[in-house]
């Protein structure tokens, strides 16, 4: 009788290649399993004869305890092995690997392996990269190819220009080389401390030609002068009048001045005279003047 495949499954050894000869020639099967020899890798047959991979599973403990306890029962444990255990500061897992002592395994945070075990010159592709220069053989700028440095010790911007600058390790330096092959080739270089920026453009004899000089805010405050915000700030601390408001001030004392002739003087006379008109208007006349105006 021909066996159900859908009902069990069969473990297979081969090499990767051959897989699919094997399902082609109805070796392998729908829901067979096979290790790869040439890959170590773990391949399920579906229903529909594809190829589904089994990945190895990593564990996830709770603490640091449960987990060497685990490792050191568990048969598939090995060095380089990588866990997952709970951080309940936080709330989330962080990795961890697997190392052996001689006698059981316990394992290291990956964490441990920082930056500061790393040398950052060994770094490939680095952001910035760091020089250093001193008096008898300083760093020449000009010469650099085009990216951001970062300077210790001594350095000149090129060697048309004997001066000789010093760094602690705090002057990043951009460098770009302008339309080179022509006439017209030139570097710009920029120089950025904690107090200043400056610009050199240097032509392609190692000449100068334009300096750009840029003072920080810190610069400024440490030469004792005065900034534009300082100064707004000390104006509006002082008890003086603006523009605008001594133009408001003149006007509402001319609006007072102005309505006080006008009733001091002008209302006053107006309304004694219009009293004295009002009386001489208002007299009495007589019944028979009176009658006269009806009868007439």
């Amino acid at each position: 009788m021909a066996s159900d495949y859908s009902l069990h499954s069969r473990f297979f050894f081969a090499s990767k290649q051959k897989v699919q000869d094997a399902i082609n020639a109805g070796t392998v099967n729908q829901w067979d399993i096979v290790l790869c020899s040439d890959t170590q890798e773990m391949l399920l047959i579906n229903e529909d004869f594809d190829l589904i991979p089994i990945h190895s599973k990593v564990y996830r403990f709770v603490n640091i305890a449960t987990a060497e306890e685990f490792l050191n029962r568990a048969l598939d444990t090995y060095q380089g092995q990588l866990v997952s255990i709970l951080d309940t500061s936080s709330g989330t897992y962080r990795a961890y690997i697997v190392n052996h002592n001689g006698a059981r395994y316990y394992v290291t945070p990956i964490s441990v392996y920082s930056a500061g075990d790393i040398d950052y010159d060994q770094i490939g592709h680095r952001p910035i990269e760091q020089l250093y220069g001193n008096v008898a053989d300083p760093v020449v700028l000009s010469e650099l190819d085009n990216g951001l440095y970062k300077v210790n010790g001594s350095y000149k911007v090129c060697d048309g220009l004997i001066t000789i600058f010093q760094s602690n390790g705090d002057h990043v330096i951009m460098i770009e080389h302008n339309d080179v092959g022509t006439e017209d080739e030139n570097t710009t270089i920029k120089v950025i401390t904690n107090t200043s920026i400056t610009n050199y453009t240097v032509d392609n004899t190692s000449n100068v030609t334009e300096t750009e000089y840029y003072a920080t805010q810190e610069w400024v405050k440490s030469q004792g002068y005065m900034t534009e915000s300082d100064f707004d700030a000390k104006i509006q601390a002082l008890d003086i009048m603006t523009r605008e408001e001594a133009l408001e001030y003149i006007q509402s004392v001319l609006r007072e001045g102005v309505e006080t002739i006008v009733y001091d003087v002008f209302d006053e006379t107006f309304n004694t005279r219009f009293d004295i008109r009002l009386g001489e208007s208002m007299q009495s006349e007589d019944n028979e003047s009176v009658a006269r105006l009806f009868n007439e």
